[in-house]
């Protein structure tokens, strides 16, 4: 199977970019993790790292306006 795409993709043209764009999405993604991240407020964080240790009946009240 391996020999049979490797045969395939070496005798098309222009199968580099698609290795190139993939990789350009990939850091690109997650790049604007980062910034997102970096950007967050403290107070943000600590109720985001906090969901799993609340109960299932406070995290309930706090989405309720």
């Amino acid at each position: 199977m391996l020999r049979f795409i490797k045969h395939h993709l070496a005798t098309e043209s222009g199968v580099e970019f698609y290795g190139i764009f993939s990789l350009m999405i990939f850091v690109l993604f997650f790049l604007l993790v980062l910034i997102r991240i970096s950007r967050m407020k403290k107070s943000t964080i600590e109720e985001l790292s906090n969901i799993p240790l609340g109960t299932e009946e406070s995290t309930i009240e706090n989405k309720i306006p």
